[in-house]
């Protein structure tokens, strides 16, 4: 990595610090350069409208990374049973992804901060949303004939499942601060999981 790139990933890590620490509106661009050590003009060459570009790349570079990260391939599933444990196993890895104090830091932001994204900061969360759901109906529409899934259906079957990962996220995670999947969590997600596919 270049010094410029440096420069901008430490801008990026220290605003992420201070945003999810006081707030976007509390932290100014002062603060902003005293924590990083660098001049206003630095903060500007690299984020040319200041506050707002930091949060918004926070934001998107956040979701890329998670979900980049998320491994969605069910090619070696042969039964229901294999594919259950598979989403499970997904399930988990995006906990653990968001676990990370920097994820977990981007989402707390994006969360408080959803009001203030600009309109472009706001596509990327549906963007990014809609691009894992969308590669979790391809890996299943790549299985379903074998699995016997009812292939109009797993349009529906996606969405449950973007459920049973998004609620625990907010009030496990966003809620309770709770940052792995306890035993009965996750007895409970395993439960839903076959109910899902075996209606599937």
């Amino acid at each position: 990595m270049d010094k410029g790139a440096q420069q901008r990933a430490h801008l990026l890590d220290v605003a992420r610090d201070l945003f999810a620490e006081k707030g976007y509106e509390a932290t100014t661009t002062r603060a902003l350069n005293q924590a990083a050590g660098t001049s206003d003009g630095l903060l500007y060459y690299y984020f040319p409208h200041g506050k707002q570009d930091l949060l918004d790349t926070i934001v998107k570079e956040g979701l890329t990374q998670r979900v980049n990260a998320l491994a969605v391939d069910f090619s070696a599933v042969h039964t229901k049973a294999q594919l259950e444990g598979q989403l499970v196993t997904m399930i988990e890895e995006i906990w653990q992804l968001f676990a990370r104090e920097d994820n977990y830091q981007s989402f707390i932001i994006t969360v408080r901060e959803r009001m203030l994204l600009s309109e472009v900061g706001s596509d990327w969360v549906l963007q990014y949303t809609e691009q894992l759901e969308k590669r979790l109906l391809q890996a299943l529409v790549a299985v379903g004939p074998q699995l016997a899934l009812d292939e109009p259906q797993l349009p529906v079957l996606v969405s449950v499942i973007a459920a049973l990962v998004i609620t625990p996220l907010f009030s496990e995670l966003l809620l309770r601060n709770q940052r792995t999947l306890g035993e009965q969590q996750l007895a409970v997600l395993q439960q839903q999981v076959h109910l899902v596919v075996s209606a599937a």
